[in-house]
């Protein structure tokens, strides 16, 4: 188990976007590990990858935090479309 944050955010050309950044890597200049493939996407098309040093082991499932990162990020985008 790793210890750090899911982030999530939105972009129109390709959905909710979430990853993983480790403790001790979350700032604004982290990239974090990619969770989902609008997120592998997204990074792919702006020729970036992630910049962080936990790497996440093949076959693992991470389908329960990718679902949390979506609620949150889909409860982020309801309030910030609310205000």
């Amino acid at each position: 188990m790793a210890e750090g944050e899911i982030s999530c955010g939105y972009n129109p050309g390709f959905g909710r976007k979430v990853y993983f950044e480790p403790e001790g890597y979350i700032d604004e200049s982290s990239i974090g590990t990619p969770l989902n493939k609008s997120a592998v996407d997204a990074l792919k098309q702006t020729d970036m990858s992630t910049n962080v040093s936990y790497r996440i082991k093949e076959n693992a499932d991470l389908s329960d935090a990718v679902q949390i990162g979506l609620k949150v990020c889909g409860e982020q985008q309801d309030i910030i479309e609310n205000r």
